[in-house]
Formats: structure tokens, sequence, C-alpha cells
């Protein structure tokens, strides 16, 4: 095959180069577009995943008792002591673990303080809200996994006179909305 030579004016080039410019821009702003949303769907199965959680490890703190730090102390050495018998690597391991258990409780209580916060940052956007579905949206987040009284969605779906498949949709609404509140942008 014989390649053709082609002459192009000063318009014509301007032209082609001013199209391929606009189509780049188009694409980059749709892969922008789905970066986000990718963010957004991740932040939100974050979220859904912290407040499934929520009841159990809330329970699981109300069982534990919260020791004062000298009282860690005291406890840590008084099984340090019980201990005595096995070698100093047996004593750093149980010393070690005690310390992961306390920072584990930590993280726990601090993360269902975060949920707590962002519970009661989204309930008052909820209250200033016109929208009566927005404050329903708040309501079966809040009685999915917050609530005291575990529902199903189909109890939620008939307490609030919806479809399941509407519960659905708002909790995944409402749950991007808390992941501002809980992960910030």
């Amino acid at each position: 095959m014989k390649e053709q030579k082609v002459s192009l004016t000063q318009e014509q080039l301007n032209n082609i180069i001013s199209i391929a410019a606009e189509k780049a821009v188009e694409v980059y702003r749709s892969e922008e577009v789905k970066a986000q949303k990718r963010r957004d769907n991740e932040n939100v199965r974050i979220t859904k995943k912290k407040l499934q959680s929520y009841r159990r490890v809330k329970a699981s703190l109300a069982e534990t008792v919260d020791f004062t730090e000298d009282e860690k102390i005291e406890y840590r050495w008084a099984f340090i002591k019980d201990l005595m018998g096995s070698d100093f690597s047996g004593i750093q391991k149980a010393d070690d673990r005690i310390k992961s258990v306390e920072n584990k409780r930590k993280k726990d209580m601090f993360e269902i303080q975060m949920i707590d916060r962002a519970m009661e940052l989204y309930k008052r956007e909820a209250d200033k809200s016109s929208s009566e579905e927005f404050r329903r949206r708040y309501r079966e987040l809040y009685a999915m996994y917050i609530g005291d009284e575990v529902l199903a969605v189909k109890d939620i779906a008939e307490n609030e006179s919806i479809s399941e498949k509407i519960v659905y949709r708002d909790i995944g609404i409402a749950c991007n909305i808390v992941s501002v509140y809980l992960l910030g942008m």
C-alpha cells in the first residue's frame, strides 16, 4: 500500500487540535466522575461496615470494666507475678497482649464515639430539613443500625409505609451522608 500525503491548512489543523482537546477534556472529566463515584462507593461501604458492627461493639464495651491507669498497672503486675515461673519472653508477650487488648478497647470506644457524633450531626441536619424524605432516611438508618431494637428491612418498610427497595436505596443515600461526617470528604 502506498502512502498518501495530505496537506492541511493552518485553519484545518487548528480545528483538528481543538476537537482533540475537547475530546481529551471530556474523557478526563468522565474519568474524574467515575473515580469520584468509586471513592463515594468505598466510603459508603466502609460506613455500612462500621454501622453494622456498632451494636456488637457497643455491647462488648458495656460489658467490660473500665479501669483507671493505676488499676491497670496493678493488675498488669499481678498478672506478671503469676507468670514468674515462666521465662521473661512469656512475661513480655503477656504484657504485650494486655496492652493490645487495652488499645483495641480504646479504638472501639473512639469508633463508637465517632459514629454517635456522626449520627448526632445527621439528626440535626435532618431536623432542620424541610424534606420529610430526608428525615425518613435518618429514621431508617437509625432503626437499621443504631436503635436498641433490631429491625429488619421489612419492618422498617412497614413502619415508614414504603417498599423494601426504597429502604435499601434510602440506607445507601443516608450512609453516603453519614460517611462525610464519619470519614470526611
